[in-house]
Protein backbone atom coordinates (compact mmCIF):
# COMPACT_ATOMS: atom_id res chain seq x y z
CA UNK A 1 0.00 0.00 0.00
CA UNK A 2 2.90 2.20 0.73
CA UNK A 3 4.36 1.97 -2.24
CA UNK A 4 1.26 2.57 -4.43
CA UNK A 5 0.60 5.88 -2.63
CA UNK A 6 4.50 6.62 -3.04
CA UNK A 7 4.00 5.67 -7.11
CA UNK A 8 0.93 8.04 -7.33
CA UNK A 9 2.36 11.02 -5.37
CA UNK A 10 5.36 10.94 -7.65
CA UNK A 11 2.74 10.41 -10.83
CA UNK A 12 1.52 13.73 -9.42
CA UNK A 13 4.72 15.30 -10.12
CA UNK A 14 5.69 13.68 -13.67
CA UNK A 15 2.60 15.56 -14.63
CA UNK A 16 3.04 18.60 -12.77
CA UNK A 17 6.74 18.83 -14.41
CA UNK A 18 5.52 18.20 -18.25
CA UNK A 19 1.85 20.10 -18.10
CA UNK A 20 0.89 24.04 -17.99
CA UNK A 21 -1.78 24.24 -15.20
CA UNK A 22 -4.63 26.54 -14.15
CA UNK A 23 -7.01 27.16 -11.62
CA UNK A 24 -10.74 25.83 -11.54
CA UNK A 25 -13.74 27.03 -9.57
CA UNK A 26 -16.13 23.76 -9.99
CA UNK A 27 -15.24 20.23 -10.93
CA UNK A 28 -16.82 16.74 -10.24
CA UNK A 29 -15.37 13.43 -10.54
CA UNK A 30 -14.51 9.98 -9.39
CA UNK A 31 -11.96 8.81 -6.17
CA UNK A 32 -10.46 5.67 -5.44
CA UNK A 33 -8.64 4.69 -2.62
CA UNK A 34 -10.33 2.36 0.69
CA UNK A 35 -13.42 2.44 -1.35
CA UNK A 36 -15.41 3.96 -4.54
CA UNK A 37 -16.15 6.91 -4.31
CA UNK A 38 -17.62 10.30 -6.67
CA UNK A 39 -16.33 13.50 -5.48
CA UNK A 40 -17.18 17.00 -6.66
CA UNK A 41 -15.12 20.29 -5.47
CA UNK A 42 -16.62 24.05 -5.38
CA UNK A 43 -13.59 26.77 -4.50
CA UNK A 44 -15.56 29.38 -2.16
CA UNK A 45 -12.39 31.77 -2.75
CA UNK A 46 -9.02 31.94 -3.99
CA UNK A 47 -7.83 29.78 -1.71
CA UNK A 48 -10.68 27.82 0.03
CA UNK A 49 -12.71 24.80 -1.27
CA UNK A 50 -15.28 22.54 0.14
CA UNK A 51 -15.31 18.71 -1.36
CA UNK A 52 -18.39 16.59 -1.47
CA UNK A 53 -17.62 12.68 -1.16
CA UNK A 54 -19.96 9.86 -1.27
CA UNK A 55 -19.61 6.61 -2.09
CA UNK A 56 -19.01 3.04 -0.95
CA UNK A 57 -16.50 1.59 1.26
CA UNK A 58 -15.99 -1.84 1.73
CA UNK A 59 -19.96 -2.47 1.44
CA UNK A 60 -21.05 0.17 3.53
CA UNK A 61 -22.54 3.45 2.53
CA UNK A 62 -20.17 6.94 3.07
CA UNK A 63 -20.54 9.92 2.61
CA UNK A 64 -18.31 13.71 3.71
CA UNK A 65 -17.95 17.19 3.43
CA UNK A 66 -14.66 18.92 4.11
CA UNK A 67 -13.37 22.24 4.29
CA UNK A 68 -9.84 22.70 2.58
CA UNK A 69 -7.23 25.39 2.49
CA UNK A 70 -5.23 25.23 -0.55
CA UNK A 71 -1.70 26.77 -0.66
CA UNK A 72 0.87 26.98 -3.57
CA UNK A 73 3.34 24.32 -3.82
CA UNK A 74 5.86 26.29 -5.57
CA UNK A 75 5.57 29.23 -8.02
CA UNK A 76 6.98 27.36 -10.82
CA UNK A 77 3.75 25.31 -11.60
CA UNK A 78 1.17 26.93 -11.86
CA UNK A 79 -2.36 24.88 -10.85
CA UNK A 80 -0.13 22.73 -8.35
CA UNK A 81 -1.58 23.15 -4.64
CA UNK A 82 -1.25 21.17 -1.34
CA UNK A 83 -3.59 21.68 1.18
CA UNK A 84 -5.07 20.97 4.58
CA UNK A 85 -8.59 20.06 5.98
CA UNK A 86 -11.09 19.30 8.10
CA UNK A 87 -14.80 17.54 7.72
CA UNK A 88 -17.71 15.78 8.49
CA UNK A 89 -18.57 12.40 7.84
CA UNK A 90 -21.36 9.46 8.08
CA UNK A 91 -20.93 5.97 7.60
CA UNK A 92 -24.30 4.05 6.99
CA UNK A 93 -23.54 0.36 7.70
CA UNK A 94 -25.18 -2.84 9.09
CA UNK A 95 -24.29 -2.50 12.19
CA UNK A 96 -26.00 1.10 12.57
CA UNK A 97 -24.32 4.64 11.75
CA UNK A 98 -21.24 6.21 12.24
CA UNK A 99 -20.69 9.69 12.64
CA UNK A 100 -17.30 11.55 12.99
CA UNK A 101 -14.88 14.07 11.74
CA UNK A 102 -11.70 13.89 9.40
CA UNK A 103 -8.76 15.55 8.73
CA UNK A 104 -7.10 15.93 4.95
CA UNK A 105 -3.96 16.61 3.51
CA UNK A 106 -2.98 16.42 -0.43
CA UNK A 107 -1.80 17.15 -3.19
CA UNK A 108 -4.07 18.86 -5.92
CA UNK A 109 -3.25 19.95 -9.87
CA UNK A 110 -5.22 21.52 -12.36
CA UNK A 111 -3.82 20.40 -16.44
CA UNK A 112 -4.21 23.89 -18.38
CA UNK A 113 -4.64 22.69 -21.52
CA UNK A 114 -7.44 19.72 -21.03
CA UNK A 115 -10.20 20.22 -18.35
CA UNK A 116 -8.76 17.76 -16.02
CA UNK A 117 -7.81 17.77 -12.27
CA UNK A 118 -5.73 15.13 -9.71
CA UNK A 119 -5.60 14.92 -6.70
CA UNK A 120 -3.87 12.89 -3.87
CA UNK A 121 -4.49 12.81 -0.48
CA UNK A 122 -5.09 11.49 3.06
CA UNK A 123 -7.95 11.34 5.47
CA UNK A 124 -7.81 10.04 8.64
CA UNK A 125 -11.35 9.72 10.04
CA UNK A 126 -12.31 9.69 14.13
CA UNK A 127 -15.78 8.28 14.38
CA UNK A 128 -17.39 9.85 17.31
CA UNK A 129 -20.66 8.00 17.26
CA UNK A 130 -20.43 4.31 15.72
CA UNK A 131 -17.93 3.56 13.20
CA UNK A 132 -14.91 1.98 14.22
CA UNK A 133 -13.24 4.98 16.69
CA UNK A 134 -10.07 6.18 14.44
CA UNK A 135 -9.30 5.10 11.08
CA UNK A 136 -5.84 6.17 9.89
CA UNK A 137 -5.95 4.68 6.14
CA UNK A 138 -8.45 7.02 4.36
CA UNK A 139 -6.02 7.98 1.68
CA UNK A 140 -7.50 8.27 -2.17
CA UNK A 141 -6.44 9.36 -5.81
CA UNK A 142 -9.07 11.35 -7.39
CA UNK A 143 -10.15 12.48 -11.15
CA UNK A 144 -12.00 15.37 -11.90
CA UNK A 145 -13.84 16.94 -15.02
CA UNK A 146 -13.42 20.71 -14.52
CA UNK A 147 -16.92 22.20 -15.15
CA UNK A 148 -15.66 25.58 -14.67
CA UNK A 149 -12.75 27.72 -14.68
Amino acid sequence: MKKSLLFLFGLCFLFAIQGQAQDYSRSVGVRGGLGANVTYKQFVGPESAFELLGGFYFGDVYASLTYEKHNAFTNDVRGLTWYWGIGASVLLSSGGIGIGGLGAIGLDYAFGDIPLNISLDWMPHLYLIGGNGFEAGGGGFSLRYILER
